[in-house]
């Protein structure tokens, strides 16, 4: 892991948006679909959303899709690839949890990229959510197409913040 760095993370503002849009536009091997990136930004004011700023500027997002009242999915997140293991993806995945618990859902869940379509950006993607207490529920190629296999992973959180959870 990279130098840990202080991150701020907050509910989305309007004025946000716009620097999401960059954001995904510069993580073209995660986010190179046109169409689903505008449905992603699209649907950031609607949706349970945060933001971590680091020096002043966005640094990563993400967004929940409540399924249900007892799931949710982590329906966008996008952290700048220059920060990558350096916390930020965590802290903002610790606003989703605490988001989660504090609206009695008991689950959340996320898609990306399953294994049996390797691809090295993805196989990085997995291992964050599995060291992030992610268990794989299944892989399917029907969601996505034959060439780009879909995991589902969930996690159980617990009813509180753990005592060391970031605030």
């Amino acid at each position: 892991m990279k130098s840990p760095m202080k991150s701020i993370v907050r509910e989305l503002r309007a004025e946000d948006v716009a620097a999401c849009e960059s954001l995904l536009a510069g993580l073209p091997d995660w986010f190179g679909l046109e169409e689903t990136n505008r449905e992603y930004i699209g649907g950031l004011l609607a949706r349970p959303s945060a933001v971590a700023e680091a020096d002043g500027a966005i640094a990563g997002f993400l967004s929940i899709e409540q399924h249900n009242p007892r799931s949710a999915e982590v329906h966008v997140m996008a952290v700048d690839a220059a920060l990558h293991r350096t916390g930020v993806g965590s802290a903002l995945l610790a606003w989703a949890e605490r988001w989660c618990r504090e609206n009695g859902v008991p689950w959340l869940h996320v898609k990306t990229r399953g294994p049996s379509t390797p691809d090295p950006g993805y196989e990085k993607t997995r291992h964050f959510y599995l060291a992030s207490g992610f268990e794989p529920l299944f892989e399917t190629r029907d969601l996505w197409g034959p060439e780009d296999a879909a995991l589902i992973l969930v996690k159980t959180l617990p009813e509180r913040d753990p005592p060391d959870a970031p605030a």
